[in-house]
Parts: C-alpha cells; sequence; structure tokens
C-alpha cells in the first residue's frame, strides 16, 4: 500500500453515501449491523476480520459469491422481500469494493439468485377511497390529504412545510419544498388544488411566517412517525385497513396519494405530475416553464385531482355567494337602493 493510501472505513464509506439524508444514513447503518451478526453467525467472524482475508487473496471472486449467496439465502430464509434482500446485498458488494476487495462486480452480480417474487398488482387508491378518509380525519387531517393528493408531497416534505414556504398571491397556491427538506436536496415548487387552498386558509391565518404548518416535532423523523401511526388508525376507522395477500403492506399509504397526484396527470401532460412530485428524471422537461406556465397545465388537470367536485363546479362556494349578492342588490333595488352606492 502506498503512503499516499487512506484506509478507507465503514465510517467513511457511511458517511458518504448518508450524506442525502439522515434516514439514509439510518437505513445504511441498519443494513450493516445485520450484514455483521450475520458473519459473527455464520464464520464467527467480524465483517472487519472477513473483509481483510479477503484483500489478501489475489482473485477472491468465489469466495465473495459464496458469501454474498449465503447472505442473500439467509435473508430470503428469514422472510424479507425481494426488493429488501436485493438492497441489503447490494450495499455488502458496495462496501467490499470501496474496501478494495478485488472482484469483478458485474460477473458477481450475473452469479448470484434471488428467490422470485410474486408481484401483485398495485392496488390504485380512487377518489371515493379518499373520501372514506376525509369524512372520518380531523380538520388537520383533511388538509394534510388533500394537500398529498393535489400536489404530490412527500410525507416528510409536507411535514417540514412552514408559512414563509406558501405564496398564496397567485390564481392556485405554489408552495416551495426547500432543497434540505426534499430527496436528493433539489428544491422545488408544487401547486396546490383548489379544495386544499380552502382549508390550508384557516390553518395559515394564525401562523407567523416561519410557524412549521403542521408542528408535531421538531425533529422531522419523530414527526414522520407520529404522522404515520395517526394515519394507521385514521385507516383503521374507515375501515381501509386492507392488505396484499401474504404480506404484511397495506393497500392504502400515505404515498398512495401521491401516487394518485401522479396519475392524474398522465391523463393530460405526461410527466408533469412526476415533475411536480420531484422525480429528477422529469424535472428538467419542465424546469423552463414559468409559474404560470405550470399554473394554466396544472388548472386544467385540476378537475382528475379534486375529490369532491370537477374543475367547472370548484368554484361552487364563490358563485352561491354571487347569487346571494344578486338577491341582495334585487331587494335594495325594490327599496330603491344601490348597493353599489350604499358600499362606497
Amino acid at each position: 500500500m502506498s503512503i499516499l493510501d487512506v484506509k478507507r472505513t465503514k465510517q467513511d464509506f457511511l458517511r458518504h453515501k448518508g450524506k442525502s439524508s439522515a434516514r439514509t444514513l439510518r437505513n445504511y447503518t441498519h443494513v450493516f449491523t445485520s450484514i455483521e451478526k450475520f458473519c459473527l453467525r455464520k464464520y464467527d467472524s467480524s465483517l472487519e476480520n472477513l473483509i481483510e482475508d479477503l484483500t489478501i487473496i489475489e482473485n477472491p471472486q468465489e469466495q465473495v459469491e459464496n458469501l454474498i449467496q449465503t447472505y442473500i439465502d439467509e435473508q430470503e430464509i428469514e422472510g424479507k422481500p425481494y426488493s429488501t434482500v436485493l438492497g441489503y446485498s447490494t450495499l455488502a458488494i458496495n462496501y467490499l469494493k470501496y474496501r478494495r476487495v478485488k472482484f469483478d462486480k458485474d460477473e458477481l452480480r450475473t452469479s448470484l439468485s434471488y428467490k422470485s417474487e410474486i408481484k401483485e398488482e398495485l392496488y390504485p387508491i380512487t377518489k371515493k377511497d379518499i373520501q372514506t378518509l376525509l369524512d372520518h380525519a380531523s380538520f388537520e387531517g383533511r388538509t394534510k390529504i388533500l394537500l398529498q393528493s393535489g400536489s404530490g408531497f412527500r410525507i416528510s416534505e409536507l411535514l417540514s412545510l412552514r408559512k414563509s414556504d406558501i405564496n398564496t398571491d397567485l390564481e392556485r397556491y405554489t408552495a416551495h419544498i426547500r432543497a434540505e427538506c426534499a430527496k436528493g436536496h433539489r428544491a422545488r415548487t408544487t401547486l396546490i388544488s383548489i379544495e386544499a387552498m380552502r382549508l390550508l386558509d384557516e390553518i395559515l391565518e394564525n401562523k407567523n411566517d416561519n410557524d412549521l404548518i403542521f408542528p408535531h416535532d421538531t425533529n422531522i423523523t419523530n414527526s414522520v412517525i407520529s404522522e404515520l401511526n395517526m394515519f394507521e388508525r385514521l385507516r383503521k376507522r374507515a375501515g381501509l385497513d386492507m392488505r396484499y395477500e401474504g404480506k404484511k403492506l397495506h393497500k392504502i399509504t400515505t404515498h398512495s396519494f401521491r401516487a394518485f397526484f401522479i396519475s392524474q396527470f398522465e391523463k393530460t401532460y405526461s410527466g408533469f405530475g412526476h415533475s411536480l412530485s420531484g422525480h429528477n428524471r422529469y424535472m428538467k422537461q419542465y424546469d423552463r416553464f414559468t409559474i404560470e406556465e405550470k399554473i394554466e397545465k396544472y388548472i386544467e388537470t385540476e378537475k382528475y385531482l379534486l375529490i369532491y367536485s370537477k374543475s367547472d363546479e370548484s368554484n361552487k362556494e364563490l358563485r352561491e355567494l354571487k347569487t346571494k349578492v344578486s338577491r341582495l342588490e334585487q331587494v335594495l333595488s325594490q327599496k330603491g337602493i344601490n348597493l353599489n352606492e350604499l358600499l362606497k
């Protein structure tokens, strides 16, 4: 080893991989704990010692394959789903490479065997489902649901919103997702439906600019956990506690609202829903649009996003108010009073 070489450690790897978010770092740490327990249980050796042994071998391709395949087999016996096993094993492979163990990664991946995953068709949440949830939710709960289904927020992004992130001066409110709150640390702006605007107004009215809109815990992780627990209780009250067959996963989660939002935009502007939701591969396509152009496209799609009303009926309350004003004008006119003059 050259004197210029620096020994690579697990801590360095975690620091590098966990730059995107604290949650990512926690996930990687959890995987490492799983791998280290496996090494102690199966080989009576620490992961560190196994790596040192592998670096000594000139061509440890077979040994690495046996190590990773055995780990995969054990995870599958424990009942972990394919996506989890794939994620865990991929991290293990990347770490071995990071530690300069000499093996062909592509050859290794073609030789590894994973248990086939039987995939059920994903459950598409319907407007009726959302209405049922809204009927059983609190005022704040209804606001969150309409914001997620009408704006494509990730739950962590929604709970990180402050009053200053909302612009109420346009035809449709906009929400700025700050870089430090967004996945991949890429800031973006999304739009808010007229249904959500009505409820949001009541909440914003009593907030200062720097206040969290939904304050539960200043620690976002704790706030997300609390929100997921509340949603679990709501889902049960609403009778929508269905699970996929043979799995623990629920058919309806907070992510379902985000999926609903994206799918509705596919009916008008393909990729635009993905862009507003923060999927990087689509964001460049719409980055050069002005906010007015984005609002125009949003309003055109809004009829599919609204849960209780069609787009041409979205101003029902305003029309009712105009009708009442018109009737008042008629009554006052019969008495010789001009309403406009009266209001001057």
